[in-house]
């Protein structure tokens, strides 16, 4: 596969993010590393561009910007990936269905690593959402926090607002250390500078 084209094309969504932005996108590119994980792995039933199971269908062209939610470490709706170029879609959703027609494992493991070193090399330590839920399948309370205070920022630092019915109303559960929809990598010993990862198949 064009490991060149997809390394691209993340790697200018990524450029020049932070705060709550880069958060959703790493969320959304964790939750695109178990959806090629599934489908090489056939633990899915494709039917197009929908993935289902006994218990629940998704659309990954319809519902794109929703993978994060869906697949993701954070799955508060409130990370809804609502900004991205067309060509940052259209690049996964090829990868996907090529995956699909290739069903072979060992490429995916080849565009994880090439993502994965994308994001080491743009996303600051103390922001990456994204490697840290690589190396443990959890969020550590740590991190809880800072998706948190990213999400539902603290009240000094918004601006005063006329409090309404609307926005005191319903909102997101707050979230809780769990484990998640991991990916393959939990736990390998890297023998470069990069940070720990891991091979582990994810658990089903």
């Amino acid at each position: 596969m064009d490991l060149p084209k997809i390394k691209s094309v993340v790697l200018n969504q990524l450029t020049n993010t932070n705060g709550l932005y880069s958060l959703k996108l790493q969320n959304h590119i964790y939750g695109c590393f178990i959806v090629m994980e599934d489908i090489a792995q056939h633990t899915i039933d494709i039917s197009g561009t929908t993935l289902s199971t006994p218990k629940f269908t998704f659309d990954y062209d319809k519902q794109f910007n929703e993978i994060g939610l869906r697949y993701g470490f954070a799955m508060d709706t409130k990370l809804t990936l609502d900004i991205f170029t067309p060509e940052y879609k259209a690049t996964w959703l090829q990868y996907f269905k090529d995956i699909d027609i290739a069903q072979d494992i060992n490429e995916v493991d080849k565009i994880e690593d090439c993502l994965i070193e994308v994001v080491q090399s743009l996303v600051k330590t103390e922001e990456n959402f994204f490697i840290s839920a690589l190396e443990t399948g959890s969020l550590p309370q740590e991190w809880i926090e800072k998706v948190l205070n990213l999400i539902n920022p603290p009240i000094e630092k918004e601006i005063e607002v006329e409090k309404t019915a609307i926005s005191t109303a319903v909102t997101e559960k707050p979230l809780a250390k769990r484990r998640l929809a991991t990916t393959r990598r939990i736990g390998q010993k890297s023998t470069s500078n990069k940070k720990s990862l891991a091979k582990t198949r994810r658990h089903h």
